[in-house]
C-alpha cells in the first residue's frame, strides 16, 4: 500500500510540475485581458452610481474576511518556501516579490469574477455551464468540492496537528506517532465537525467563530508588530535576501521562475482569486455589484499581505537563526515556525498564534460544508460525502502531506482554468448581452 501511495505521489508531482509552467502564462495573460475588458466596459456593465459608505462596508469586509481565512495563510505559504528551498533556491525570501508580482493580476481577478457573477446573476458553476458546457460545469463542481473539503480541509488538519504537537511537547514531552495523531487528534476534530453539521448548527458556529477570529486576526497583527520591532535589525538583511534571490531565480519549463509558480499557487489557495468561491458567496446577496466586487478585492488584498509579508518574514528570520530547517519532514516545519514566533514574542505570541490557527481551521472546515451544499444544492448524500472527504484529507495530512500538496496544486489548476476560461468567453463574446440599467444614485448600506 505504501508503494502505491509513493508512486501516486510521484505521478501527482510530475503532473503538477509540467502543467503549472504551461498554465502560468495563460493565467497571467488571460487574467490581464479580463481585467482590462472589465475596466473599459465597467460603465456599460454597471450603470448604477453609488457612494461608498465606509461605516457599512468595513463590517461586511471583516465578516467576509473572517469567514474564508484559514491556516493556509501560514501552512500554505510555509510549504511554498519549503518547496522552493528543496528545489535549490538560495534565498527563498524572493518568493515574497514573485508572489506580489502575481498578485498584481490575481487581486483584480477577484474583483472581476465577483462583478461578472453579479451582473449575469449566475454562480460560477452556472456561468461555466452557459459559457462553456455542462461537462465543464460538472468537472468544476467536483474539482472545487475536492479542493475545498478534501485538500484545503487537509491543510487545516496539518495546522491543528502542528499546534497539538507543540502543546503535547510543552505539557510533558509527549510524542505521538502518525497513527496516534490521526486517531487522537484528527478523528475527534472530524467527530466534532460532523456532530455540528448533523445538528444543522454550522451557521451558528461559523458566526461565533467569525466573531472570535476577527479579534485574533487583529491580535496576530499585534504579534507580528512585536516580532518586527524586536527583530528590526534583521529587516535590511531580509530585504537584501529577497533582492538577491530574485536576481538568481531557479527556473522550470519555459524559464518560468519557481518562485512565481509557487507564489501564485499559494495566493490562489489562500485568498481564492480565480477559484470562483468569492463570486459563489456574493452572487446570492442583495449588495450592489460594484460593492460586492470591492469587498472581494479588499479581502484578497488583506489575505495576500498576511500570507506574503507576515509568513515570509517570520520564516526568513527562523531560517537565519537556525530554528527552521526545511529538510525536516512534513508538519515539523510548521512546528519550527511556531518555535520561531515563541523565541521572539514568548508565550504571548505563541498562544495568539495557536488560537488563531485553531479558530480559522474550524471555520474553514465548516465553510467547506457550506460550499458543498451550495454546489450540490443540499443533496441528501452531502453529509456522507463531506465526512468521507474529511477522513481522507485528514489521513493525507498526517501520513502523506507532500502528496496532499501536489493534489491541491492540480485541483487549483483545474478549478481556476475552467473559471478563467468562462470569464474570458464572457468578456469576449457575451458582455454586450448583459446590462444593469438602473441610474439612480444609491447610498450603499
Amino acid at each position: 500500500m505504501n508503494n502505491v501511495l509513493t508512486y501516486s505521489q510521484e505521478i501527482f508531482r510530475i503532473v503538477s510540475s509540467i502543467s503549472w509552467p504551461i498554465f502560468i502564462p495563460f493565467l497571467l495573460l488571460v487574467g490581464a485581458y479580463i481585467c482590462i475588458q472589465v475596466a473599459f466596459n465597467l460603465k456599460s456593465l454597471v450603470n448604477t452610481e453609488y457612494r461608498l459608505n465606509l461605516k457599512s462596508i468595513i463590517p461586511r469586509v471583516s465578516i467576509s474576511l473572517a469567514s474564508i481565512i484559514g491556516t493556509g495563510t501560514i501552512v500554505g505559504f510555509l510549504g511554498a518556501l519549503s518547496k522552493l528551498s528543496i528545489n535549490g533556491q538560495i534565498y527563498v525570501e524572493s518568493i515574497a516579490i514573485w508572489a506580489l508580482v502575481g498578485a498584481v493580476i490575481l487581486i483584480p481577478i477577484s474583483y472581476c469574477e465577483t462583478l461578472i457573477a453579479k451582473v449575469v446573476n449566475m454562480s460560477p458553476k452556472e456561468y461555466i455551464r452557459v459559457f462553456l458546457s455542462k461537462g465543464a460545469s460538472k468537472v468544476y463542481v467536483v474539482a472545487l468540492i475536492l479542493l475545498y473539503t478534501f485538500a484545503i480541509g487537509g491543510v487545516q488538519f496539518s495546522g491543528i496537528d502542528a499546534v497539538m504537537i507543540n502543546i503535547l511537547e510543552y505539557s510533558g514531552k509527549i510524542n505521538l506517532i502518525e497513527i496516534q495523531r490521526y486517531l487522537y487528534i484528527v478523528i475527534p476534530i472530524i467527530g466534532v465537525v460532523i456532530a455540528i453539521v448533523l445538528k444543522n448548527k454550522q451557521d451558528v458556529f461559523i458566526k461565533f467563530l467569525i466573531s472570535m477570529i476577527l479579534i485574533f486576526i487583529a491580535a496576530y497583527f499585534v504579534v507580528f508588530g512585536l516580532f518586527t520591532y524586536k527583530t528590526s535589525s534583521y529587516i535590511p538583511l531580509f530585504i537584501e535576501k529577497m533582492i538577491i534571490g530574485m536576481k538568481n531565480p531557479v527556473s522550470m519549463l519555459f524559464g518560468i521562475p519557481l518562485g512565481l509558480i509557487f507564489g501564485i499557487q499559494r495566493i490562489i489557495q489562500i485568498a481564492e482569486p480565480g477559484l470562483g468561491t468569492l463570486a459563489l458567496v456574493k452572487v446570492g446577496s442583495d449588495s450592489n455589484p460594484r460593492l460586492a466586487a470591492m469587498i472581494s478585492l479588499i479581502i484578497t488584498s488583506i489575505l495576500v499581505v498576511i500570507s506574503i509579508v507576515v509568513t515570509s518574514y517570520i520564516a526568513s528570520y527562523g531560517i537565519n537563526e537556525g530554528i527552521i530547517d526545511f529538510s525536516q519532514p512534513g508538519v515539523l516545519k510548521l512546528v519550527s515556525y511556531f518555535n520561531t514566533v515563541e523565541s521572539v514574542t514568548g508565550w504571548f505570541g505563541i498562544i495568539i498564534l495557536f488560537i488563531f490557527i485553531i479558530l480559522s481551521a474550524l471555520t474553514t472546515l465548516l465553510g467547506g460544508y457550506l460550499i458543498l451544499n451550495k454546489l450540490l444544492e443540499n443533496n441528501k448524500a452531502n453529509n456522507i460525502i463531506y465526512a468521507t472527504l474529511l477522513l481522507c484529507g485528514g489521513a493525507l495530512a498526517i501520513f502523506k502531506v507532500d502528496m496532499m500538496s501536489y493534489i491541491l496544486e492540480i485541483l487549483i489548476l483545474i478549478v481556476t482554468s475552467l473559471n478563467i476560461t468562462a470569464l474570458v468567453v464572457f468578456v469576449e463574446f457575451e458582455l454586450s448581452k448583459y446590462r444593469i440599467k438602473e441610474r439612480e444614485i444609491k447610498e450603499v448600506a
